[in-house]
């Protein structure tokens, strides 16, 4: 069997290719799934058919037992499910690496077939074949009666028609050949009572005395069956496209940064053992089923992501509020052919398992020792990144910037392996930005430098001010006083120091913004030199160092460079060379803007490059990824400015 592509249905266009077809719709389609030719011909009321879920009582897959040669010639429909309105039992045309086909082009096991559904429940099902229609009938049945938003599904999937299709010489290009619709045969057949993942869950943990006891006894029985994802057999590693290894921002505002390897891989397999199991839900799916659960315990229940963490849902019930959610254990991964130890031949016509088998299946191969097969040679590290921001950098990460920075002098890093090579950053001792002010431009929650934003919209978020005066405690004396329950400080030693990065913080309360005064030394708290001032041992001087009024804190922040992307720092975008420095307009890479990179990009323009040899990142002021007088006029004005600066 071909592999099923997207047909987009705008009218009768028999005989038509799919770029012609294509050329040929002008208004909105909808897109369904068209059946394969070859089973125009089947007969499918000529064979007998017994189907078996693979695992009770869940609704997903079931082997059906027939003679039939031709899988799409037929289907199984759900009239009275509580699930869908247009619940169907229908072939699936994966292949699995751990299963035992007789034909892999029809998906044929032994004696049979797999199917799959996710919408029944069980009970009384009718077999349902095809019947020839017109192209005009076809149209009726999608534009006119009903309405496309009710039948607007796949033809495996509830809709009532479908398309005959052929494919020309194997490939995903197909003339519709003709067109069908499914009809009932009166023929039915009798399963076990079924239910899909969220209704298990409820009724095997939800033993509470109220609601929330209910929800949270669904948490704890999800998390104990629950995978962050399955396992699947791994193909050839390949490197694609030019990019190198990058540094990317994470989609989450409570994620922190990806490296992204530019390694994928071609020919993944999947496991049967793996999709059958119901209960792999990562960070997002885990809280959206636990969203579920809450709606069929009571459908006036309030649902809120939260706005802190992806990861988990608010449920709200006559006016009482607890958070759900979290992510699955044992991360599946990829597994080499010789290591399955599973497999569905299907031999007694019956292979089903129970979710406690299926699961440990699963867990031996979250165990087996894979080795690594992702080449290492130039990758990025947060080593690498660390050591190269110093005390602080702009990063470019290929169209977004960030700002970071070594936040101490011992750089440990917590961070997670997860894809081909590429690894996420939890924490450590690389300093971030996060609702922020840098150098008079805003980097937001998800730690990207955005464009044009303003003190209006932000006028409570923190400041970096980069190499400032600060105050630093290096030495006291301080008694326990059990009365007041406080330390009495005795004496205190101050000295100043220059040229910290220091991180202001609103504080509501107080209404100023309070330095991060542990940010350069043992001891140095904000509450310990408040203690100080308080008792008489800290000049005020000190105190208003490490503190910003708002006037302080709009001057730090209004010099006029919120539309200005960052003018020099390091790159890490997969391009250029890790680590690579960037200046604006330096485009001889002398590490200065000068009149000189002038008479370069002159001369490079002029000459159209010729020898000459130009930074186009740089050079590339436009932002336009191209070189042209635009650039060559920013560059002047820039020069001009910088200028004007230094005198």
């Amino acid at each position: 069997m071909k592999k099923i592509v997207s047909l987009l249905l705008a009218g009768a266009f028999i005989g038509t290719s799919v770029s012609e077809y294509l050329l040929a719709a002008e208004s909105p389609v909808l897109t369904a799934e068209a059946t394969d030719y070859l089973s125009k011909d089947v007969d499918a009321l000529q064979y007998t058919y017994e189907i078996f879920p693979l695992m009770e009582p869940f609704n997903e897959y079931f082997y059906v037992k027939t003679e039939n040669p031709h899988p799409e010639s037929f289907r199984f429909s759900d009239k009275d499910s509580p699930y869908s309105e247009t619940s169907v039992i229908y072939n699936d045309e994966n292949i699995y690496a751990d299963v035992d086909y007789e034909n892999e082009e029809f998906c044929r096991v032994n004696g049979g077939y797999i199917f799959k559904s996710a919408t029944t429940d069980g009970g009384e099902v009718e077999l349902q074949i095809h019947e020839d229609i017109t192209a005009e009938e076809f149209n009726t049945e999608i534009y006119g009666t009903p309405n496309p938003e009710v039948t607007g599904y796949s033809p495996y999937h509830g809709m009532p028609v479908g398309t005959y299709k052929e494919y020309i010489d194997g490939s995903n290009v197909y003339y519709i050949r003709g067109y069908y619709k499914w009809s009932d045969t009166g023929v039915k057949f009798t399963l076990p009572e079924l239910c899909d993942d969220c209704d298990y869950l409820i009724d095997n943990f939800a033993e509470g005395s109220d609601f929330f006891a209910d929800m949270n006894s669904v948490q704890e029985g999800f998390s104990s069956i629950c995978f962050y994802s399955g396992s699947y057999v791994r193909g050839e590693v390949y490197r694609s496209g030019e990019r190198d290894w990058r540094l990317a921002g994470a989609p989450y505002v409570d994620q922190i940064f990806y490296i992204y390897s530019p390694y994928n891989r071609r020919d993944n397999k999947s496991l049967l053992s793996s999709v059958i199991y119901p209960y792999r839900y990562d960070s997002l799916g885990f809280p959206s089923m636990m969203k579920q659960v809450a709606l069929r315990l009571d459908e006036s229940a309030v649902c809120e992501w939260s706005d802190s963490s992806h990861a988990h849902v608010n449920v709200t019930l006559n006016g009482e509020t607890h958070t759900y959610g979290g992510q699955g254990n044992g991360e599946g991964q990829g597994i080499s052919e010789d290591k399955i130890n599973r497999r569905y031949a299907f031999v007694e016509n019956d292979e089903s398992v129970t979710l406690q088998e299926a699961k440990k299946v699963l867990d031996d191969y979250i165990a087996i020792e894979m080795e690594d097969d992702i080449p290492r040679d130039g990758e990025l590290t947060w080593d690498k990144i660390y050591d190269t921001v110093g005390d602080g950098e702009w990063v470019d990460m290929g169209g977004s910037y960030t700002y970071l920075y070594q936040s101490n002098d011992e750089a440990s890093f917590i961070c997670d392996e997860w894809g081909e090579g590429n690894s996420i950053y939890w924490g450590g001792s690389l300093g971030y930005c996060s609702d922020m002010w840098v150098d008079g431009r805003y980097i937001s929650k998800f730690k990207r430098y955005v464009k044009g934003a303003t003190l209006e919209e932000y006028p409570e978020s923190a400041v970096l001010i980069r190499e400032m005066m600060v105050p630093e405690i290096v030495d006291y004396t301080r008694e326990w006083d059990s009365e007041t329950q406080k330390f009495i400080y005795k004496s205190v030693q101050i000295a100043e120091t220059v040229q910290k990065n220091v991180v202001f913080r609103y504080d509501t309360e107080a209404q100023i913004w309070k330095a991060s005064t542990n940010m350069w030394g043992t001891n140095n708290y904000f509450s310990m030199y408040q203690e100080l001032l308080d008792q008489g041992l800290l000049d005020e001087k000190y105190y208003d160092m490490i503190t910003l009024t708002r006037d302080e804190f709009e001057s730090a922040v209004n010099i006029g460079k919120t539309d200005k992307e960052p003018e020099s720092g390091v790159l890490f975008d997969g391009y250029s060379p890790q680590g690579t420095r960037f200046m604006n307009g330096d485009c001889n890479n002398d590490g200065v803007c000068s009149i000189a990179d002038l008479v370069v990009l002159q001369k490079w323009l002029i000459y159209d490059s010729g020898d000459t040899v130009i930074n186009k990142r740089n050079s590339d002021l436009c932002k336009d990824d191209q070189l042209d007088s635009f650039d060559l006029c920013l560059l002047r004005r820039l020069i001009v400015e910088s200028y004007a600066v230094s005198q």
